[in-house]
């Protein structure tokens, strides 16, 4: 999950006087790697982290005693000496953290950028090194926005995530492109997709929960979901805006719902189209055996799941393994 969507729901006008710190090279062994991002409002609250928890204190302590705008940090984790700053972890890594103080300004453009992500469109952040260096966003629609001076070179578009050395620029460079939020479409709303909202949202997936049935669909019965739509399969699915990026998951436990949802969904390009139960079941749904490429059925991984819960997790991981672009037979195998 990209940390800086968690950020960007605690971004308000009230963290103006915070600070940003982003994760932007790392050497070696890392429990977070570049782009983990962390929030320190100005009241004391943190959203975030920059790793397992071993250096968020220190850095913190270390804002407190310095108001200057831009900073630098490097922790060097490999030592595992008790003595050494890594205190044992035995990480073998070297972080390297930037900090940047939030002016108004600042907040307002992440704020842009939380409307163009919601939007559904990615975003290429830029930063250059140093105090007065700037930033710039630049959407895949519309006008980039920032604190940017001069243009920005094609040696600045070439990577997806890290801090580089322009030539074009003279500077060092962070580069981060930034994607919406993964998508998951849950029709169903048995008890059994309960756990599976929760774990899939708790994970960074926007939720959306369909049912026929509105006592069942209800922010109360999924108090992690983005968006409760009711209907029928018929009369929901244009609502829904499906994109290629997508994951749904089927689990109605209604036959007759099942065979429609599958009929409107088996020509979608979508990124993952998994079926609750059996593959004969699966097969009877579509008529056909063996399945269409394309369709996973059971839906989740393969770990002898029983109940809810565990099933849930294996769906949720399979989910993830697909997100980041690891093929089904691999993702089954970690």
């Amino acid at each position: 999950m990209e940390d800086i969507h968690d950020l960007l729901d605690a971004i308000d006008s009230s963290s103006v006087g915070g600070v940003l710190a982003a994760v932007v090279k790392v050497t070696g062994s890392a429990y977070k790697k570049e782009g983990a991002a962390m929030l320190f409002k100005a009241d004391g609250t943190q959203v975030g982290l920059l790793s397992a928890g071993c250096l968020e204190e220190d850095l913190s302590e270390r804002l407190r005693e310095s108001d200057e705008p831009y900073r630098e940090f490097v922790y060097d984790m490999c030592d595992e000496d008790q003595l050494s700053w890594g205190e044992g972890s035995g990480c073998n890594g070297v972080i390297h953290v930037w900090t940047e103080k939030l002016s108004e300004a600042y907040v307002a453009h992440l704020l842009q950028l939380k409307k163009a992500l919601r939007a559904g469109r990615s975003v290429l952040m830029l930063k250059k090194r140093g105090a007065r260096s700037g930033y710039l966003f630049i959407p895949d629609e519309g006008e980039p926005f920032g604190c940017w001076e001069g243009g920005v070179p094609d040696d600045c578009r070439v990577i997806e995530r890290g801090m580089f050395f322009s030539k074009a620029l003279g500077s060092d460079v962070y580069v981060h492109r930034i994607r919406p939020k993964r998508r998951l479409v849950v029709f169903g709303a048995g008890p059994d997709a309960r756990p599976l909202v929760s774990f899939a949202a708790g994970a960074g997936f926007s939720v959306t929960v369909s049912d026929w049935r509105p006592a069942f669909c209800t922010a109360a019965h999924f108090p992690a979901a983005e968006k409760h739509v009711i209907g029928f399969p018929y009369e929901v699915i244009d609502r829904m805006e499906l994109k290629p990026n997508d994951c749904v998951v089927i689990m109605t436990h209604n036959f007759k719902r099942d065979q429609e949802l599958i009929h409107i969904l088996k020509d979608k390009e979508l990124r993952y189209l998994g079926v609750l139960g059996s593959k004969k079941r699966t097969a009877r749904l579509f008529g056909l055996d063996p399945l269409p490429q394309g369709i996973t059925s059971p839906a989740g991984l393969s770990i002898q799941a029983q109940g809810a819960e565990e099933i849930a997790i294996s769906i949720v991981a399979q989910l993830i393994g697909v997100s980041h672009s690891v093929p089904l037979k691999e993702a089954a195998c970690l």
